[in-house]
Formats: C-alpha cells, sequence, structure tokens
C-alpha cells in the first residue's frame, strides 16, 4: 500500500510538473549587441566569470534584468544564458515593459494625470509602488498614496487590501516614505 501510494504522488508531481513547464515561456525581447567585443558573465556583475564573448551585431535574446545588467540567451548554439552590461546591447522600448490590461493602463494613465507623480509602479496585484513630484513634498506622501492605492482597488474591483508605498527619489537605499493600505 506504501509502495502505491509513493507512485501515486510521484506521478501526480509529474504530471503537475509536466504542467507547469508546458505553461507559456517567459516573454522574450530580441536585442542587438552594439560593443565591438562584449563579454557575457554568469551573473550580473564585472567580478562573475565570462562564459562567452558576443560581438557587433549580434543578436540575443534578453529575458530579465538586474541593475544595468541584462539577462540574455540565444548568443551560441546551446540554450545557455548569460548576463551583459545593458549600455551595450541595444533593446525595443517595451523591453520588461510589463503587460497590463486595459484598465490596469487606464489606472496607469489617470495616477500619471494627477501631475504629483512622477512614478507609478503596478508591483503585484495588490503593492504600488509611487515616488512623487518634486514639487509636491514628503508631507502629503501618506495621502497620495491613500488615494492612489483606494482608486486602484476601486478601479480593479479588488476585494483585497492595497498595499501603496512611497520611495524617495533616490530609489529605495533609505527606506520609504510612507506606506499606506486601502481599506
Amino acid at each position: 500500500m506504501h509502495h502505491a501510494l509513493t507512485v501515486f504522488l510521484v506521478s501526480l508531481f509529474l504530471l503537475w510538473g509536466g504542467a507547469v513547464a508546458a505553461q507559456e515561456p517567459a516573454k522574450n525581447w530580441e536585442g542587438t549587441i552594439s560593443a565591438r567585443t562584449l563579454n557575457v558573465r554568469a551573473g550580473p556583475a564585472k567580478n562573475q566569470g565570462i562564459v562567452a564573448k558576443v560581438k557587433r551585431g549580434d543578436r540575443v535574446q534578453a529575458f530579465d534584468e538586474e541593475g544595468s545588467w541584462v539577462h540574455i540567451r540565444g548568443f551560441d548554439d546551446s540554450d545557455n544564458t548569460g548576463w551583459v552590461s545593458r549600455s551595450f546591447v541595444r533593446l525595443p522600448k517595451d523591453f520588461m515593459a510589463p503587460a497590463f490590461g486595459d484598465v490596469e493602463n487606464a489606472f496607469l494613465e489617470w495616477a500619471s494625470a494627477r501631475g504629483d507623480l512622477s512614478v507609478v509602479s503596478i508591483e503585484s496585484d495588490n503593492r504600488l509602488s509611487l515616488v512623487l513630484d518634486l514639487a509636491e513634498g514628503q508631507s502629503r506622501a501618506a495621502t497620495v498614496a491613500l488615494e492612489v492605492a483606494c482608486a486602484y482597488r476601486a478601479r480593479l474591483a479588488l476585494e483585497v487590501p492595497v498595499v501603496a508605498t512611497v520611495w524617495p527619489e533616490a530609489g529605495p537605499r533609505n527606506g520609504w516614505i510612507a506606506q499606506v493600505s486601502c481599506p
């Protein structure tokens, strides 16, 4: 009986794994190398080992980024991946742009039109990141975050709380300015 249960669980796991593998692959963007010769590294840093070299005009598939580094594949005959400096690869304008539906896009247009935000980013189904316009100041950060979080929740008819975090213009190094949840 124990053996039969183990076989059943392993079969279920394999079926589930196959279903996950059959899901749509991650989005790729075609990029073109602009440097005369460029090192492809094992990780997103100069101190990472060199796994290959590419040259000007080579086409690669970019599928992720970390800081100033782009994760690529298609630079050799295998499906190996590596990292290159973003400065030396030409990518389309929509590189890493999230694919949103009409409601999310309408919300982003509304939030941008407010005039008090310099950055609006949908991080997940119920998390937003905001950067206030410099003229706005930090004193209104919590108020603006609450307005935007509640508007997002209402426009998308979400039944879960929406968290909006206001970050400083310099980025998250020093922590957030305000974080609110609606409701």
